[in-house]
């Protein structure tokens, strides 16, 4: 830390500085010591070379607790992988357990300390914003505590966006080779991680079970910000199957009706289909038809510029009107609302 900072200014010599024992020092040498210490140029320097690693840091972040609490799943759990798994997560699981014995870490979880370098990259600048604030301009660090905040606010921004960039292509590459897609698409060979004409990058927006209203069917969805995919999912032998259940439904042609309870009603503008859906609880259909609704809207709009634009997408020539969306979304049927424009 000594060498991070620099002073413009001499100690007195009246005053004499014990920097071993600096937990001594009156409040008036404290004052005194640090009124001309600059660290915004050490801030700023520091700040521009980490966003790459900060992003990567963060976009694996989740994926590693979430291994850990694979880890820390009971054995009956970790039964059902194969032997050399098991013995890993278990020997990892005693080095946890020990390691959280150690006084020095204050009982924390390894998780605790995970987590302590995604939330520094944002107190920054909150931290040098309370320093800038108290730094007078006729101070010589003022202009360089001013640029380290500026730059502290855009590689949070910078950080975020990379880090979400990165899980978005992880959890791509995952769902890629989870699902035979070539199977559910009838033959048809999709690479989930690719651009699309109308909305750019392809983005996983949500997936996770869901049951038919009427029969209990278990089905199993995945939402992105171009298409949404229903399957069928059967678990034999221990592993969970999925076959197509529905062709793949197109955003800007799907609405979802508001959840009553754990039930939602999707709503498939091209063939006037209506799906009664129901999840394993009513925050989860709320926030299914959330997830629907914000991305249908978006590629809706979207797709309605690109109209407008003279630009044909897919072959498509037309889409609904608003005043018609809303009317099914208030109850009305598909079939009835009449022609897209």
């Amino acid at each position: 830390r000594q060498n991070s900072v620099r002073s413009h200014a001499s100690v007195p010599e009246e005053e004499e500085f014990d920097e071993d024992n600096a937990s001594k020092w009156t409040e008036n040498q404290v004052l005194d010591y640090f009124k001309n210490v600059c660290i915004g140029d050490v801030m700023a320097s520091y700040l521009k070379d980490f966003s790459e690693h900060y992003a990567l840091y963060s976009a694996n972040h989740d994926k590693a607790i979430e291994y850990l609490k694979l880890v820390r799943e009971s054995s009956s759990r970790l039964n059902l992988r194969n032997d050399a798994t098991r013995d890993a997560h278990q020997k990892l699981l005693l080095t946890l357990e020990q390691a959280e014995k150690d006084p020095r870490v204050r009982r924390l979880r390894l998780e605790s300390f995970l987590l302590a370098p995604v939330q520094r990259v944002m107190r920054y600048p909150l931290l040098l914003e309370a320093l800038l604030k108290y730094t007078p301009e006729d101070h010589p660090d003022h202009d360089d505590v001013a640029l380290a905040l500026s730059i502290s606010g855009s590689v949070a921004t910078e950080v975020d966006r990379k880090s979400e960039e990165l899980m978005n292509r992880q959890r791509l590459a995952e769902l890629q080779s989870t699902f035979d897609w070539a199977h559910l698409l009838g033959g048809v060979q999709l690479k989930l991680d690719t651009f699309t004409k109308l909305v750019g990058q392809r983005k996983f927006v949500r997936k996770g079970p869901l049951r038919k209203a009427s029969s209990g069917k278990h089905l199993y969805a995945i939402l992105f910000n171009d298409f949404m995919m229903i399957t069928v999912s059967d678990r034999r032998g221990g592993v969970w199957c999925y076959e197509p259940y529905r062709l793949p439904i197109q955003t800007y042609d799907m609405l979802a009706r508001d959840p009553v309870k754990d039930q939602f009603e999707l709503v498939n503008l091209k063939n006037g289909e209506v799906l009664q859906l129901r999840a394993d609880t009513a925050a989860e259909a709320s926030d299914w038809v959330k997830d629907i609704m914000k991305t249908a809207n978006y590629c809706y709009e979207v797709m309605c510029e690109a109209l407008r634009s003279g630009i044909q997408v897919s072959k498509v020539k037309s889409v609904i009107s608003p005043e018609a969306r809303n009317k099914i979304l208030q109850g009305s049927k598909p079939t009835s609302i009449g022609k897209r424009h």
